[in-house]
């Protein structure tokens, strides 16, 4: 079998779709089947690891820009403008490249999903995992006000939500990872259930354990816990609500330091906050790493802030790590961490909370340890990849012998 995985987002990447897509390829490869990877090169879209698969975006772009009216409001929007013309682009590449090779496309978000539902050959199925609710985080940012005048917000929510309809409406099967998703695509968006299967991200748990294992010369800081958030530094991960909860934390006790790990738009503000909070001796910025099983190797705790989350795979890997997890109840992290049985939930935004539990599991360090073999052993029975990869590879061949 032949599978593209397809993606409108910037490839490789920082983040759960990229580690997805990764997981997908690894376990269809071991199984003898060929994956190809398209994604966003930013000057182009492009099959991963094939330098002669490109297509310069400079091909089509004069071209959208002139035909694209500028005379609809929907077109003055540059938000919007910049989206359809991205997803023509990746249409017109995916037309170039050519489809007619493959036995399934599988889509990773619902713009590459209506590009490659209008120029596939009928005969192949398209197969799309929505890893997130595009408008809902649209939504959110809106709600923040993060560069989006506040006069085209309703014209950028309804494009998004249209969006979100077509590539769910669109597709032969949609794979969602967590039932809060499947609610939200259900009641909000029309997706119907019985085109819908619920499949949790998994992960080559031996790998993750061969890499947290490797030789390094980072060290701990002496008689202190070490806790770890491995995010996106941006506002839906709720950076800001857990710089606030530690800057509480260490006015009663500063045995701690926190690692931050990640990078993102909102770094400089989050430097600024911990400096107005005075703690910046126990708070440090390590930036994008790619050792990050190393890392939680050596940490005690982990803290997931995040305010809008599907399902997490630094959640995954910290339970894999035998970490007690501290997570807000946002999207469909409750359904990975179940609160006082392999971790604590905080409702989300709720930094008294997240403060409170984080002191509870530096003083009490037999529940603390407790927690952790509790989140390992969930993990090792729940997460494995190859149950992930036989479901996938069940939704294709249902898939194929509709067709």
């Amino acid at each position: 079998m032949k599978v593209l995985l397809v993606t409108i987002f910037m490839i490789p990447h920082v983040g759960g779709l990229w580690k997805y897509m990764l997981q997908v390829k690894q376990g269809l490869e071991a199984l003898g089947h060929q994956v190809d990877m398209m994604g966003d090169g930013i000057d182009c879209f492009y099959i991963y690891g094939e330098d002669n698969r490109k297509v310069l975006k400079s091909h089509f772009k004069p071209m959208l820009e002139y035909k694209l009216p500028t005379t609809s409001p929907i077109f003055t929007d540059h938000w919007v403008r910049y989206a359809e013309s991205e997803r023509l682009s990746l249409e017109l590449s995916l037309t170039y490249l050519g489809l007619e090779q493959y036995d399934v496309i599988h889509a990773q978000d619902v713009l590459a999903a209506a590009a490659a539902s209008r120029v596939k050959p009928a005969r192949i199925p398209l197969v799309t995992s929505i890893h997130a609710s595009v408008a809902f985080t649209i939504r959110d940012m809106l709600q923040t006000d993060q560069g989006i005048k506040p006069s085209s917000a309703p014209l950028v929510w309804n494009y998004y939500r249209s969006i979100e309809n077509i590539g769910g409406s669109f597709s032969d099967h949609v794979m969602l990872a967590s039932k809060w998703l499947q609610e939200v695509m259900v009641s909000h968006f029309a997706l119907p259930e019985s085109k819908i299967s619920l499949i949790p991200y998994a992960m080559d748990i031996s790998s993750f354990d061969n890499r947290m294992k490797m030789e390094h010369d980072l060290s701990r800081p002496e008689s202190k816990k070490v806790m770890i958030s491995t995010s996106r530094l941006s506002s839906e991960k709720g950076i800001h609500v857990l710089l606030e909860a530690l800057g509480k934390l260490f006015n009663i006790r500063q045995d701690w330091v926190c690692w931050l790990v990640g990078d993102g738009d909102q770094r400089s503000m989050y430097e600024e906050r911990v400096d107005q909070l005075g703690i910046g001796e126990a708070v440090h910025f390590w930036g994008s790493r790619d050792d990050v099983p190393v890392l939680l190797g050596i940490a005690d705790i982990f803290v997931m802030p995040s305010l809008m989350e599907t399902l997490s795979y630094s959640v995954m890997e910290a339970q894999l790590a035998g970490l007690p997890v501290v997570s807000s109840d946002a999207g469909g992290l409750k359904e990975a961490v179940q609160h006082e049985v392999n971790g604590l939930l905080f409702p989300a935004g709720d930094e008294d909370m997240l403060m409170a539990h984080l002191d509870r599991l530096l003083e009490d360090e037999t529940y603390r340890q407790w927690l952790g073999e509790q989140a390992r052993q969930w993990a090792l029975a729940h997460r494995g990849l190859d149950t992930m990869v036989t479901r996938v590879l069940e939704v294709y061949r249902k898939e194929i012998s509709k067709k």
